[in-house]
């Protein structure tokens, strides 16, 4: 992706806010941010064409896009956003925008992640307790609640197991490379009931 904007060069970039679910705002955040710093100024215009969170739609904002269009501000709001973006300018959402303008605490820019981050995402989405992190990277469990706490953040989700898939869509690492900690589950046999004498006086009774 990041070669063809390159040799493309476009004006607009347009993104559909469900794609790839809440790992797009981080995704964003990568192409604009980090590695491909060239990227910084490029224009990304994320589209809210089905229901979407009005907080996820402010993560945008918060990780550099600067146009966000939705469907539920009615479609003389989206016509209007779209004519905006067309001319050159920059346009949000107003439910975003009042969301904004009210809301005490904004989302924070998406971090990203670290490869001690992703070290942290892999145990940690292999099913490994935050003792047992702390373990196999030699550090402390703090450390590994304070990691965890970025990842949350950085990748929008508040559910651990969200976190897989998330992770997955991002590229942020490959499935096959988890390794699943399994130690809590014991399977033993089922143990056969025994009668007691009182079960036995009553079907010798009932005999």
């Amino acid at each position: 992706m990041y070669f063809r904007i390159d040799k493309l060069k476009p004006d607009f970039i347009y993104i559909d806010a469900m794609f790839n679910c809440t790992a797009t705002p981080y995704m964003i955040k990568a192409i604009l941010k980090i590695k491909y710093f060239k990227f910084k100024n490029l224009n990304i215009v994320v589209f809210a064409v089905d229901e979407y969170p009005v907080k996820l739609g402010a993560k945008f904002i918060a990780n550099g896009v600067k146009s966000y269009i939705d469907i539920n501000d009615g479609e003389t709001q989206f016509d209007e956003g779209l004519l905006c973006v067309k001319k050159g300018k920059e346009y949000i959402s107003p439910t975003v925008q009042e969301w904004r303008m009210t809301c005490h605490n904004l989302p924070a820019p998406s971090r990203i992640l670290t490869e001690r981050h992703i070290e942290v995402l892999k145990l940690f989405c292999g099913g490994f307790t935050r003792k047992q992190i702390a373990k196999c990277l030699y550090i402390s469990a703090r450390t590994v609640d304070s990691h965890k706490r970025v990842i949350y953040q950085s990748l929008s989700s508040k559910i651990p197991f969200e976190l897989i898939r998330i992770a997955d869509e991002a590229g942020i690492f490959i499935l096959k490379d988890l390794i699943f900690y399994c130690n809590q589950f014991n399977l033993e046999p089922e143990k056969k009931k025994v009668k007691t004498n009182k079960k036995i006086k009553k079907q010798k009774k009932a005999a």
